[in-house]
């Protein structure tokens, strides 16, 4: 169900990319669905939408940045989500909770952050993949101002597949209150950072290592990870291999990485991996919880001195885990140990 599709909003003459067309159509679908079909869509000015307009877009409509933009597209509700309670402009109350994007594919090209989510009293994010962020794959509150809380982001996939993105994050937030579940991060610096508290992590998997090493091609990294795991499936991992995996160079995105920084308070982490990064869990805020998750390292990134959690905050709590040195991970904890309640886990 939808009230308007793109393919009713042709380009029109001096339209210099896609932009202006799929912005008409948001801006006359205020409160609606506007339907993107599949396709590539060059975007050379950033997109808004300021309507409350949902969009559903085909798995294979594509969005990309075409030259630099803070973001590809901004979901702004306006400064109103201050209020407790929203009015239309004849008095009556406002009180769509419904509103969402889904599907699709936003391309920032290492040009532009891809999303940013923010004034919403409830919003839904679904099925939706942020390609090559610059700054950001998803971007919730950012310095719009207001508020967005009632975030429920499922099945949220960031990834970068282009070199040049070093000290990126797949997703940040400075809003509370959210909901992320089963959310993938695959090759931004920072997977995942919480900027505000009382957040829900759910099944949210971090992990790196596509994006080649500096001074190599994606095919020359490629084919050397492809013998190496070859040969360590065989059994045949040994000094050697070791001296030679090192000497490649750490894949760019690995360096200085952080699978999710929680800066706040009060956020549960459940069932979360954090698979191949300098620091697992770096928790600076109080109060915060990390449950039946885990950490990995995988040694043919090439990437040492790993930790699983670094933590600078005085009341953490960890249960439920397990962190073996057995996968690589050269430290499993880094902190005061008053700081830190070990419930049920290993390491």
């Amino acid at each position: 169900m939808y009230d308007r599709i793109l393919t009713d909003f042709p380009r029109l003459p001096g339209d210099r990319s896609d932009s202006e067309r799929i912005q008409r159509a948001i801006d006359e679908t205020p409160n609606g669905i506007l339907a993107i079909p599949k396709g590539d869509y060059r975007i050379a000015d950033p997109l808004f939408i300021r309507n409350r307009c949902s969009l559903d877009m085909h798995p294979a409509a594509r969005l990309l940045a075409d030259r630099e933009m803070d973001f590809v597209l901004t979901y702004d509700g306006n400064g109103d989500f201050h209020e407790l309670t929203l009015y239309n402009p004849d008095g009556s109350v406002y009180d769509n909770l419904g509103l969402f994007l889904r599907g699709g594919d936003i391309d920032g090209k290492g040009l532009a952050s891809c999303l940013l989510l923010a004034n919403a009293h409830h919003y839904t994010l679904t099925g939706v993949t942020l390609h090559n962020g610059r700054k950001y794959g998803l971007c919730v509150g950012g310095d719009v101002g207001g508020r967005l809380y009632e975030l429920v982001a499922t099945n949220v996939y960031c990834k970068c597949n282009m070199s040049g993105l070093k000290g990126n994050t797949g997703i940040y937030t400075n809003e509370c209150d959210g909901h992320f579940t089963d959310c993938f991060v695959i090759d931004y610096t920072v997977g995942i950072r919480l900027a505000a508290g009382a957040n829900r992590l759910t099944r949210c998997h971090n992990w790196g290592g596509t994006v080649p090493p500096a001074g190599k091609s994606v095919r020359e990294w490629s084919e050397f990870y492809g013998r190496n795991k070859k040969i360590f499936n065989a059994g045949g991992y040994g000094e050697e291999l070791e001296r030679e995996i090192l000497s490649f160079g750490v894949p760019e995105m690995l360096r200085d990485s952080v699978s999710f920084w929680i800066e706040s308070g009060a956020n549960v982490l459940d069932g979360c991996f954090a698979d191949t990064a300098v620091v697992g869990y770096l928790v600076q805020g109080a109060r915060n919880v990390i449950t039946n998750s885990g950490f990995y390292n995988n040694r043919l990134m090439g990437l040492r001195g790993t930790t699983a959690i670094r933590n600078e905050s005085e009341d953490l709590v960890v249960s439920g885990c397990i962190f073996q040195n057995a996968t690589g991970t050269d430290a499993v904890y880094e902190g005061r140990e008053d700081a830190v309640t070990w419930i049920g886990t290993k390491r």
